[in-house]
């Protein structure tokens, strides 16, 4: 579910980076969704734009340095992968020390190549703070392991 809302974060800031405004929106218009996830999904954008956080990254900013993969990194996160991190952040849903963490995550906890759909799954999990954000050091852990 996480990974759909997501999506529908994409579709929804897209309409708002080309002109419409955020009351304009209406959840219930996207019919791929059901509606908890479409609420889930303008909630999110509701809270990020009125706090400044989603204004803040505009496409084409000149401030904004784009993340290049060293080697290593490109082994393991697929082309897909890595490009739709650039769509995230060029629409403002991450930022800088957000693409970093996925980055980082992505070669600390895989040992196989990260495809869009793993991709997904990490973004979604970062955005949706069950975990790296809001524990520091947890980046490494998905949750499930014991430590002894």
């Amino acid at each position: 579910m996480r990974t759909s809302v997501i999506d529908l974060i994409i579709q929804m800031v897209r309409q708002i980076r080309s002109g419409e405004s955020i009351r304009d929106l209406d959840p219930n218009s996207f019919s791929t969704a059901n509606k908890s996830e479409a609420s889930a999904a303008y909630s999110w954008i509701l809270q990020k734009v009125e706090s400044g956080q989603l204004n803040a990254a505009r496409p084409g900013d000149s401030s904004q340095n784009l993340r290049i993969l060293h080697a290593a990194e490109r082994t393991i996160i697929s082309t897909e992968a890595y490009g739709y991190l650039i769509e995230l952040f060029n629409i403002g849903i991450i930022n800088h020390t957000d693409m970093e963490s996925i980055i980082e995550n992505a070669m600390m906890n895989n040992f196989e190549k990260v495809g869009i759909d793993r991709m997904k799954e990490m973004v979604a999990k970062l955005v949706f703070g069950s975990g790296e954000k809001s524990q520091p050091g947890s980046i490494y852990l998905s949750g499930s392991e014991k430590i002894n």
